[in-house]
């Protein structure tokens, strides 16, 4: 088994990973609800967790999601999430999306907040803006997130946010 997940991987099968999804589609090595835990993983089993579109369609308890993920993870493990960026419409259109995300969600899961047994240390996070013109942006945006979070955000709208969380044990 390798060392990298790919979590909910639909049709995106990563060779030097292991490809769970909940429907076997071709190149899919383990099928899982993801909403049914403990997951199929023995602790501290992966470096690498990737998790592009898929975590925010869990219909299931997110600390638990969070918890579980950090259980499967190795000390130092990253988890790399993409997810669409809360309020835009992108966010909300998919009538499958249980939980929105926000620049902060993942603060919670951080030394200051005792939510969960899971904790992580955030090692990125980005807004990411979808139209290729607007790309220069992103470095722009993302020196100042906050301010864009609570004053432009509805102006000018991001349609992803990008994490990278470390698990700490």
């Amino acid at each position: 088994m390798g060392e990298k997940l790919n979590l909910g991987c639909g049709r995106d099968i990563l060779r030097d990973s292991v490809n769970l999804d909940m429907v076997k589609l071709q190149g899919v090595d383990i099928v899982h609800d993801l909403r049914n835990f403990p997951y199929p993983f023995k602790e501290n089993t992966f470096e690498e967790i990737k998790s592009y579109g898929t975590i925010e369609l869990i219909d299931a308890d997110f600390i638990k999601i969070m918890e579980e993920l950090w259980r499967i993870c190795k000390k130092s493990a990253i988890i790399k999430i993409r997810c669409p960026a809360f309020p835009n419409m992108c966010s909300a259109q998919d009538p499958l999306t249980k939980k929105f995300m926000t620049y902060r969600t993942f603060d919670y899961f951080c030394d200051y907040w005792h939510y969960s047994k899971a904790r992580f240390k955030i090692r990125k996070r980005k807004y990411i803006f979808s139209i290729n013109k607007f790309r220069w942006v992103d470095s722009m945006i993302n020196a100042f997130p906050v301010f864009y979070s609570r004053f432009l955000f509805n102006i000018f709208p991001a349609t992803t946010l990008y994490f990278e969380l470390e698990a700490i044990k």
